[in-house]
């Protein structure tokens, strides 16, 4: 049961990151944000990390290789706490673009 939660809980991130980019972006530009969001996080942990972790798993072992996950965990949760402090600037910003259509 401890495990089942564990990996709910390590991908609880991804809504709020969704949401987050839905709310500072102009409604014009939302599918653009929310396509940079999943490539961006696709890119960065479904690629790299196992790579990464294999990579260090090789050449330490597995054990030592899973030991890092934490640590980017833990500065995951570091940069999310970061943007909470740019978060109501570029909310209230969103609202002065004006998107223009040329013809």
């Amino acid at each position: 049961m401890v495990l089942l939660f564990a990996g709910v809980s390590a991908i609880a991130f991804v809504p709020a990151s969704v949401a987050v980019t839905q709310d500072v972006v102009h409604p014009g530009l939302r599918a653009i944000s929310l396509s940079l969001c999943v490539i961006v996080q696709h890119l960065f942990g479904s690629a790299l990390g196992p790579l990464f972790i294999g990579s260090l798993s090789d050449r330490y072992g597995l054990e030592t290789a899973m030991q890092f996950l934490p640590l980017f965990a833990f500065l995951a949760g570091v940069l999310y706490f970061a943007v909470t402090f740019f978060y109501e600037n570029d909310a209230a910003r969103v609202e002065q673009v004006e998107i223009v259509m040329e013809d």
